[in-house]
């Protein structure tokens, strides 16, 4: 694992296995990565992506599981999405890790989520849903 890999793939198998949660790989169609089914207590992620995209796409389904999300269908604004999204940036995400990305990457996303090990996507969801809240936790 790179040095943005704050939790790593096993743990979360780990993690869904102690939350009764069933994951299934298998290859997906249509650019989906993965999806919770609520009813059946079941986690599918694409079985075709690489170690890092599964990991991403694990993290953001525990968030769904957690959160009993039973009607996500994968609108990206909708509020189950933007809190799982969230989540997964605030779970794969270390913040000092992310700030030295930054600097030394100089704003770069690309390079950033190659260092931190993570998809484009939640670097973007980190800077957009998660950065705003940490900034603004610091008194100044």
């Amino acid at each position: 694992m790179k040095a943005g890999s704050v939790v790593g793939l096993g743990e979360l198998f780990d993690e869904a296995e102690s939350l009764g949660l069933h994951v299934e790989e298998r290859p997906l169609r249509n650019g989906l990565c993965g999806f919770y089914f609520d009813r059946m207590r079941t986690v599918v992620i694409d079985g075709n992506m690489l170690e890092f995209q599964k990991r991403c796409t694990l993290c953001h389904e525990l968030a769904h599981a957690r959160y009993l999300d039973a009607n996500c269908r994968g609108t990206a604004e909708t509020k189950t999405e933007l809190r799982a999204r969230r989540y997964t940036a605030l779970r794969l995400i270390d913040q000092v890790e992310y700030a030295s990305a930054e600097n030394v990457y100089e704003g770069d996303v690309y390079l950033i989520a190659c260092e931190l090990d993570v998809t484009l996507q939640v670097i973007n969801d980190y800077q957009r849903l998660a950065l705003p809240r940490l900034v603004g936790d610091f008194d100044v």
